[in-house]
């Protein structure tokens, strides 16, 4: 199979949509059609569907051969393509001010396109109803994606931002399905060339590199390749319907397939809280996908998200306490981040610091781990205890975070310090990274290791399964010589044995969501979503203080997706 390919272009508006970049680009080359050499001349200018004004005044000699009628055309490149136009001929000389040597000729019948085969890649549509799923190798389970390209050598995928982080470059893939509405289906194996966020950062785009497919895949996947082009020209006719439609894209009974409705990052469902939180989560993302490709830590993105946090917080803790429990399809670092965040938030509101403290502590919190996501997963998913050698790895995390935040010129280095740099150490010096003791480490420092500890324990690791809730409590309240006594009591009495946004369970076997909790901490409202004793019928009921009491006693909170629930 040869390594390039060419298309005739006929239809008017396609061919105005290869000759605009030609003539803002301006140089083109001319040739004779009886001869082999080419000369660089301008094109000047485009009377759309009439003419091309060309400025030969660089090469005065073509004047002789194109006053004597000689056929020409023009060439050049457009986007990593060699586009050709058909034959032209002079129609007059244009009267100019000096030297110049302009020409008016005839406008182009078609204009023939060359692309190399593995640089060449057609744009996927939306509309073009492929549908896409990757498989990783390793894994059983498929991920629906977008295709938005595709190409002899690999295509570009987009996937939801959090379901993106997991991804590295290099990662084998087999297969990638393609099914297109015409019932014509590619499996392709290949690995990850790059994962990043779009420049809105919105949504993952994932590059890949094929396999070197069998010569029958080969032809097919470029026969795919080509009805993409030949489908994308089509929509950009407007009077003249040149292009039948691509058989590739049309399903058995000839129509176009329903559109379906494009994925979303937002919350389908969930209270207005929960949405503003979602588009946090989907910032960490985005920054985590960044951190991974080299980038820095976006200041004025970390500004605008911390103040957020702050609105939501100031508007009331239990609201946005319960909407954490939304969020339970993203990444665990990201879970975590948040998490810490807004509890750390409220608890320095709590505590009456000023506003200013405030975002300074919700941006370093939702931060603080970041750094986590450029350590190689040998040891953040190692099942052993870390070595010396691990365990000075892991800690490089916490000035790598630093290093990037003090690009954050509103952001005040000593609260990021407390927040980011003492969020691991312990009073009695045997945390890291700089192994400070009682008499060095902040109030907020303090604050910072007690919610990150507690947030960290709740979450499986490789090494452990999550903590119960009341564990986590007694860890921190009994290990005075590591955790500050007085921040851990403050945080429980705040949060309680009942949180907003766990699940409690009750005597008489029912399980409700905590939505409000009273001074005790203990819970004042709840929705009630089952019983265990009759576990196939879903309840939804909304209970206040007295009406609680029905429940029976309070036995405690249950783990997250204890009998598959979820907050949705």
């Amino acid at each position: 199979m040869s390594t390039s390919a060419s298309t005739d272009i006929l239809n008017a508006k396609a061919k105005w949509e290869w000759l605009d970049p030609l003539c803002i680009q301006g140089s083109v080359n001319l040739a004779f059609d009886q001869g082999e050499e080419s000369w660089p001349v301008l094109l000047d200018d485009i009377e759309r569907d009439h003419a091309l004004i060309i400025d030969i005044s660089a090469v005065p000699a073509l004047a002789e051969q194109l006053k004597r009628g000689d056929a020409f055309h023009l060439f050049g490149h457009v986007n990593g393509a060699m586009v050709r136009t058909s034959t032209l001929a002079v129609i007059e000389w244009l009267e100019t001010d000096g030297d110049r040597l302009r020409v008016r000729c005839s406008y182009p019948e078609l204009l023939s396109t060359v692309h190399r085969r593995n640089t060449f890649r057609a744009p996927i549509r939306a509309e073009m109803g492929v549908e896409a799923r990757l498989v990783l190798e390793g894994h059983e389970t498929p991920v629906a994606v977008e295709l938005r390209n595709l190409s002899l050598g690999g295509c570009l995928l987009a996937m939801p931002l959090g379901r993106a982080v997991s991804l590295a470059s290099g990662q084998r893939f087999a297969p990638l399905e393609l099914h297109f509405p015409s019932l014509q289906s590619l499996r392709l194996s290949g690995s990850i060339r790059h994962v990043r966020s779009d420049e809105g950062w919105r949504e993952a785009l994932i590059g890949c590199e094929f396999d070197d497919p069998s010569l029958d895949k080969e032809r097919l996947l470029w026969y795919c390749v080509k009805e993409a082009e030949r489908e994308g020209a089509r929509s950009v006719m407007t009077r003249d319907k040149v292009l039948s439609p691509s058989p590739l894209f049309r399903g058995p009974d000839g129509q176009r397939p329903a559109p379906k409705p494009a994925e979303t990052t937002a919350l389908a469902v969930g209270n207005a809280t929960a949405r503003r939180l979602k588009k946090i989560a989907d910032y960490l993302s985005a920054q985590i996908l960044t951190l991974q490709n080299g980038g820095a830590i976006a200041s004025s993105l970390l500004s605008r998200h911390a103040d957020t946090l702050v609105t939501l917080s100031g508007q009331g803790q239990d609201a946005l306490l319960y909407a954490l429990g939304y969020l339970h399809e993203e990444t665990p670092l990201v879970r975590h981040s948040l998490g810490v965040a807004v509890r750390a938030t409220d608890l320095v509101r709590w505590q009456g610091y000023p506003e200013d403290v405030i975002k300074a502590v919700a941006a370093s919190a939702l931060v603080h781990d970041l750094g986590k996501c450029q350590l190689p997963a040998s040891i953040l998913d190692s099942r052993e205890p870390l070595d010396a050698e691990a365990r000075a790895r892991l800690a490089e995390h916490v000035p790598a975070v630093l290093t990037q935040l003090e690009h954050c010129r509103w952001l005040s280095p000593e609260i990021a310090r407390a927040i980011v740099g003492e969020a691991n150490e312990r009073l009695d010096g045997s945390g890291y990274p700089a192994a400070l003791g009682d008499a060095q480490l902040s109030p907020l420092g303090r604050m910072m290791a007690v919610v990150d500890v507690i947030d960290a324990l709740g979450q499986p690791r490789a090494d452990r399964d999550a903590w119960p809730l009341l564990e986590r409590y007694r860890h921190v309240l009994g290990h005075p010589a590591l955790f500050d006594a007085t921040w851990a009591q403050r945080y429980v009495r705040r949060f309680g044995t009942a949180p907003v946004g766990s699940l409690a369970r009750f005597s008489s076997g029912a399980l409700a969501w905590v939505q409000r909790i009273d001074d005790q901490g203990r819970p004042a409202q709840v929705h009630l979503v089952l019983n265990t004793k009759s576990p196939q019928r879903r309840l939804d009921q909304i209970l206040n203080d007295g009406d609680i009491a029905q429940l029976g006693k309070f036995e405690g909170v249950l783990p997250e997706a204890s009998y598959g629930l979820h907050l949705s």
